[in-house]
């Protein structure tokens, strides 16, 4: 079964708004190609007893949460815990040795860097990883962003 002309044509038009829709997202989140500096993320991964799951989760909230907040740069962070066991096998998920990431992000990597080496990180980040059996971050530059309206 061949496409139409029309058909390409409307699916071309079809394309172009949504493009311009992204680039629009993205230029209001002061995303686009002239930003000389974009957003970062930090993602850090951890895997912590399941037994200490709630005092690692307490300690996210009331004790890397407000030390973040008083940084130059930052925007967002998040905790996120991994689904139970059953439930990634039954969504396939990939197997990982993590069971917590925790994301940061700051207008900059500057000003992450700039937090790294805060007192207010140098008292955080030995609670966060004295309670992990292992971790590991990764970085990136954030190139898109997509926010439903409010």
């Amino acid at each position: 079964m061949g496409v139409t002309r029309r058909e390409l044509i409307q699916g071309a038009a079809l394309i172009g708004t949504v493009g311009i829709s992204v680039e629009n997202r993205l230029v209001a989140a002061g995303v686009n190609e002239q930003t000389t500096s974009r957003p970062i993320l930090l993602q850090i991964y951890f895997q912590v007893d399941p037994k200490r799951s709630a005092e690692f989760e307490k300690m996210f909230a009331e004790s890397y949460v407000p030390a973040l907040r008083k940084q130059e740069g930052y925007l967002r962070s998040g905790l996120l815990r991994l689904f139970a066991p059953d439930v990634a096998e039954e969504i396939q998920a990939a197997p990982t040795e993590f069971n917590y990431q925790m994301e940061l992000v700051f207008d900059t990597e500057e000003n992450r860097r700039k937090w790294v080496a805060s007192k207010e990180h140098v008292q955080a980040w030995p609670h966060a990883s004295g309670m992990a059996e292992a971790f590991a971050w990764r970085g990136f530059d954030v190139v898109g962003v997509d926010r439903s309206s409010d």
